[in-house]
């Protein structure tokens, strides 16, 4: 069995390393004070930002944003240390990880997604302390590493008995799971509701754990730059308007075919509950407390850094 995750783990990796986001996320950005570079996912947690961008509201604030997709959280990671883009989606184990590491950066609001674990159907698989010696697909460091080790707990299994491949790509993820290459994954929305309504299972979710550990992280230098501070505002002030607009249900609809050029087929978006959307808020202490009480725990960060400069308020004030 080892040598079975080693080999698909390896797979997986190589694959993942592959962006199936667009073409422009390939460009690098040039140093541009009078735009802003902003990393996305697909992901519904991120769909008031492509709602701003379609419905014309950055254009009516006079924001110049450039959106750039991808579909693996690691990706997003790399084009913000790349200095390709300004902002990117994330969670907070990611970025105290990488402050850590002194990529300047500060998270700058939350975001209202989830994640749901999803077992192959033909897996039978129905509760956490089934999987003893499966295969959970997820990212390595990130939040659905420390999901992981909720669920060891939860099932009251040992760490080394969850095998946990590295399956950046969302995508790929989800048809793993659907192929029952793997038993299980941590997937976001919409993912989720395509794999449920595929008959696959979902065995646990943040939401009802009461973690939301999703977020949007600046870089200092754009912080700095008075220009692009601007932008930030007015980044923020685009998606309240949106999430605003968003309570009408007519709007909600339009909202969801955002995300079919990513492949997701219209039962697929007819089906996705979006969540209760918030004007962009801080995330909570605690919450930031759990990353860094994981991140300790798992000795990926030193015992001096705390996560005290991690959050900033000042865009949502």
């Amino acid at each position: 069995m080892k040598k079975v995750f080693l080999l698909l783990a390896a797979l997986a990796g190589l694959a993942s390393c592959h962006k199936t986001g667009n073409k422009q996320a390939e460009k690098v950005s040039p140093q541009d004070s009078t735009v802003l570079y902003v990393a996305l996912m697909p992901t519904v947690d991120c769909l008031p930002f492509y709602y701003a961008e379609q419905q014309g509201i950055f254009d009516s604030l006079n924001a110049n944003i450039e959106i750039r997709n991808y579909m693996a959280q690691m990706d997003c990671d790399t084009a913000f240390c790349r200095k390709h883009v300004d902002v990117a989606y994330t969670d907070l184990i990611r970025a105290a990880l990488l402050q850590s590491k002194d990529t300047a950066l500060n998270v700058i609001m939350r975001t209202d997604g989830s994640h749901e674990l999803i077992t192959a159907f033909s897996k039978r698989l129905k509760s956490p302390k089934q999987l003893k010696e499966k295969m959970v697909g997820m990212a390595r460091h990130s939040v659905t590493d420390y999901l992981c080790s909720e669920i060891v707990k939860k099932g009251n299994i040992s760490p080394d008995e969850l095998y946990k491949p590295q399956i950046n790509d969302i995508s790929l993820r989800a048809a793993m799971v659907q192929n029952a290459t793997i038993d299980a994954a941590f997937l976001p929305e919409p993912y989720a509701t395509q794999a449920r309504l595929l008959k696959n299972r979902s065995i646990y979710s943040t939401p009802k754990e009461k973690i939301h550990l999703m977020c949007m992280m600046a870089s200092w230098q754009a912080q700095k730059d008075p220009k692009k501070a601007k932008l930030l505002h007015q980044l923020i002030q685009g998606y309240d308007l949106a999430v605003q607009k968003m309570k009408d249900k007519s709007n909600q609809d339009s909202a969801r075919n955002l995300l079919k050029p990513f492949g997701l087929k219209q039962q697929v978006l007819d089906s996705l509950k979006l969540p209760k959307y918030h004007k962009a808020s801080v995330p909570d202490a605690k919450q930031v407390q759990k990353a860094i009480e994981w991140l300790r725990a798992q000795e990926l960060i030193s015992k001096q850094y705390n996560g005290d400069t991690l959050v900033t308020s000042f865009l949502t004030k």
